[in-house]
């Protein structure tokens, strides 16, 4: 036993109790190492808050106004990109599930459906939440899908730009409260360049559809929209495209998978970021059979329908899902035409999708989106 303090306080010893001290001690001399190795070797998370100029990135020439770009609040890269997923087939999800003891993908869930030549892959809703941005090949072609949630917007596209093949990846920059990407050599790591050239990056605007800053904005270098993607729900891309991949998560990531949502986001007027030529703030509606209602009365557009844009040449059509929803009825199928070709929504109700497709079975451009990020200045 050991001898008393002589003011009649116990003596610290290890078996009696120092031993957390010095554990604590580690632990804290530990994440302090932690936290100043990305001081040293230059990791650190670059940008914060909603100013543009700390986010590493070059702003000239900037095709842009500079009024609605800004900073997300998160750094750059927080959404990490998911580079060359892991693929399953469809026929094999729900044995899957079953044997992990989870709902990977079901019926009901939203997923990015992209066909490129003919290969048919699902990209689920809550993994692009919390990447935004996945390199991967389809159909022998090198495509980033970007999917926006402040915008519900898809847009996907070749990644192979000005005869050089590029990764995409999240600035942390949003313009009009929609993602704004940024570019490097494919196969370049970031940690791996020297600073300098870590800010000659261009940006890009996913629904400006265009680079706005950097050495492609200054050639006014173009994103085009690859046809045949469609925001839709597992359950009517598999009757379409019963052999179907589906793009696998990245475990150690898979914990945000089932944090993010924006569906209460959707249900608000509100809108977080500034954007140009905003349009008025309309009540949301509560429910999708509110918003059929509300489409088949004639009513607005509320800020956040969710609509999708149908390109044919120069033609442009945009209809909201409510509307298609209202005007399918019980046969689920919406024919119509855009600059004298025609095409057919397959809607359903709930959860409130559409998969449009053209009669000739030829591609079709469409572009999911908000109502008020269709609206806005680009």
């Amino acid at each position: 036993m050991s001898d008393p303090h002589p003011l009649g306080f116990p003596t610290l010893t290890l078996r009696g109790g120092g031993w957390i001290l010095l554990a604590l001690l580690a632990i804290s001399c530990g994440f302090l190492a932690w936290a100043l190795s990305g001081v040293f070797s230059g990791d650190r998370p670059i940008g914060s808050g909603n100013d543009p100029a700390v986010y590493g990135f070059t702003l000239e020439p900037l095709h842009a106004d500079r009024g609605v770009l800004v900073g997300s609040g998160s750094p750059r890269d927080f959404l990490p990109s998911l580079d060359a997923p892991a693929v399953m087939r469809s026929a094999d999800m729900l044995r899957w599930n079953a044997e992990h003891r989870t709902k990977y993908v079901v019926s009901n869930d939203r997923v990015a459906g992209v066909v490129v030549n003919g290969e048919a892959r699902a990209y689920p809703l809550a993994v692009l939440n919390a990447h935004e941005v996945i390199n991967d090949t389809l159909g022998g072609v090198p495509i980033a899908v970007s999917y926006s949630p402040l915008t519900d917007s898809l847009v996907v596209f070749d990644r192979r730009i000005d005869g050089q093949e590029r990764t995409f990846h999240v600035s942390g920059l949003l313009y009009n409260s929609n993602l704004v990407m940024y570019d490097r050599a494919a196969g370049t790591d970031e940690h791996s360049l020297p600073s300098a050239s870590r800010t000659e990056a261009s940006l890009w605007s996913q629904l400006g559809l265009r680079a706005i800053a950097g050495p492609a904005a200054a050639h006014d270098a173009r994103i085009l929209p690859l046809p045949d993607a469609n925001i839709t729900s597992w359950r009517m891309w598999t009757a379409v495209w019963p052999d179907t991949t589906v793009i696998m998560g990245d475990p150690a990531q898979s914990s945000r998978y089932k944090e993010f949502s924006y569906a209460r986001y959707y249900l608000s007027p509100r809108v977080d970021f500034p954007v140009s030529g905003l349009v008025a703030a309309v009540r949301e509606p509560t429910s999708a059979a509110v918003a059929m209602a509300e489409a088949a009365k004639g009513d607005a557009r509320s800020r956040k329908t969710a609509v999708i844009e149908v390109r044919e040449g120069d033609a442009r059509v945009v209809y909201s899902l409510a509307e298609l929803a209202a005007k399918a009825g019980d046969s689920g199928r919406v024919p119509f035409e855009v600059g004298g070709r025609q095409f057919e929504a397959t809607v359903q109700p709930s959860p409130l999708a559409a998969l449009v497709r053209a009669t000739d079975g030829k591609p079709a451009v469409v572009i999911p989106q908000l109502w008020f990020a269709h609206e806005a200045k680009w």
